[in-house]
């Protein structure tokens, strides 16, 4: 087996190889976008692994692994690092290849290449594959946990009536309502937004951005704040600042060029969290999917 860490492949050569990279060229994009179409095609599966690397805690590990027949794909796998202690496997193998071990190949690959990074590995499942739930049980891998997928518009979130958090809770005493709302900011701060409410960090999340999407992960409230409304102010002033930045060209926060025009806030939440699934819930975020994880 010829295994090829450079992004390019050269002069494409015979036989089976593996290509490791950690960014994907417009021509390996439109590749495995072919070979997504045609797995779809074959099953009625909505997941569609990572196909950009800046995203990852570090977007120059090797997060990309393709293998090809000759000189076409017939698999992929790709690894997503949020925060460096896990990393979250998708991908898929085109129906006619599958059963011989190419994608258990590639995610050997992966683990050998990332293997100085300690990290856990979890195979993510919309449970909709017949062959992936195949694999998965042939190769004794554990159902870890689940989440659900959860949407809603950046519009019906920001129109939302909640009022602003008491000031009294932080320490402040204010006239009025208005005042109250104005102790309030939304700062960005490298990779991460925070609320301020005066001079005190309330609350905190991170984006990664995809087309048209803001996905949200890393949501945190103070936790003395808890259960005083902080959430839904928090997710409401996120959605109305996202979209005065771009409607803003003279904004200061700039959303990374593969956004384009963002529309929708995306969210995984584990089924167990009831809290969590309760706040989403009430902000009008509804189930898109289901995903299982699976220790690999």
């Amino acid at each position: 087996m010829q295994i090829i860490s450079e992004i390019q492949r050269g002069g494409k050569k015979e036989g089976p190889s593996i290509c490791i990279t950690a960014s994907l060229t417009d021509t390996q994009k439109r590749e495995i976008q072919m070979l997504g179409q045609a797995c779809q095609s074959w099953e009625s599966v909505t997941q569609f692994p990572m196909l950009d690397s800046s995203e990852n805690v570090d977007p120059t590990l090797p997060c990309f692994y393709i293998y090809y027949e000759n000189t076409f794909p017939i698999s992929f796998l790709s690894v997503f690092i949020p925060d460096g202690t896990y990393a979250e496997v998708t991908g898929f193998t085109l129906p006619g290849y599958r059963k011989k071990g190419h994608f258990a190949e590639l995610l050997a690959c992966a683990k050998e290449e990332l293997k100085d990074q300690n990290l856990t590995f979890y195979i993510v499942s919309d449970g909709k594959s017949q062959d992936t739930q195949a694999m998965l049980s042939h190769k004794g891998m554990d159902l870890t946990y689940s989440e659900m997928m959860m949407a809603t518009s950046l519009e019906e979130l920001a129109q939302m009536d909640v009022p602003a958090p008491s000031a009294e809770l932080v320490g402040y005493e204010v006239d009025d309502e208005a005042e109250q709302e104005e102790l309030f900011s939304l700062e960005q701060e490298e990779d991460e937004y925070v609320l301020y409410q005066g001079e005190e960090g309330v609350a905190w999340c991170k984006l990664a951005f995809f087309p048209g999407t803001a996905y949200l992960y890393g949501f945190e409230v103070e936790e003395s704040l808890r259960r005083h409304g902080y959430g839904r102010y928090f997710l409401k002033q996120l959605a109305q600042s996202l979209l005065d930045w771009q409607a803003d060209p003279e904004s200061e926060v700039k959303l990374p060029p593969q956004a384009g025009e963002v529309h929708t806030m995306l969210l995984q939440v584990g089924t167990r969290n009831v809290a969590a699934c309760g706040l989403y819930d009430s902000c009008g975020f509804v189930v898109t999917e289901k995903l299982d994880y699976y220790l690999a």
